[in-house]
């Protein structure tokens, strides 16, 4: 007879832990896949950003982009606007965080390592930091933001804003199949 119910309670157990496997598989395996498939944020992205002057509304030159969402929530971003200098800015770097839905939010910073000369038309730049943010949508593989960006001198002291709205659409590279 214990030998009977031994094997009957570690059929119990066997199933219980089967069961429990089951259930974390279909709650917390399931939040692991959405966080990884279609419609997410990670990967990258090839932006194009159409800023504005915040308080007059006036269009800013369009530019495109290339941020990087990486899992566990930091980005890396490069711009080729003209507004800068060749060498004027580093790669931005930062972080973001799911929201709710498919809505995302990303700060991260750029150095602006050198003062625009007087002499170059354009936006008279400072050295210092440009702060971005960026409120996100996603849709498959395609996105729209919102955003606002601050710029600092080299002290921290804050010059001017600029906001912007853009769309993005998913990286998607060539490759081979062997």
């Amino acid at each position: 007879m214990n030998a009977k119910l031994r094997r009957t309670s570690s059929v119990v157990v066997v199933l219980v832990l089967v069961l429990a496997g089951a259930l974390v598989q279909s709650f917390g395996g399931n939040a692991a896949a959405q966080s990884n498939s279609e419609g997410t944020l990670q990967g990258t992205w090839r932006v194009q950003i159409n800023p504005i002057n915040c308080q007059t509304g006036a269009p800013l030159p369009s530019f495109s982009a290339l941020v990087s969402y990486a899992r566990g929530g930091t980005l890396t971003e490069v711009t080729n606007s003209q507004a800068f200098l060749p060498g004027q800015v580093t790669p931005g770097l930062g972080v973001w965080s799911h929201t709710q839905a498919n809505a995302y939010k990303a700060v991260w910073e750029v150095f602006i390592l050198f003062d625009t000369p007087p002499t170059v038309p354009g936006f008279p730049f400072k050295r210092g930091v440009q702060r971005l943010m960026r409120d996100i949508e996603v849709d498959g593989d395609q996105m729209t933001f919102n955003a606002s960006s601050q710029f600092f001198d080299s002290n921290g002291n804050p010059l001017f804003a600029t906001c912007a709205s853009g769309t993005g659409t998913r990286f998607e590279g060539g490759q081979d199949e062997d």
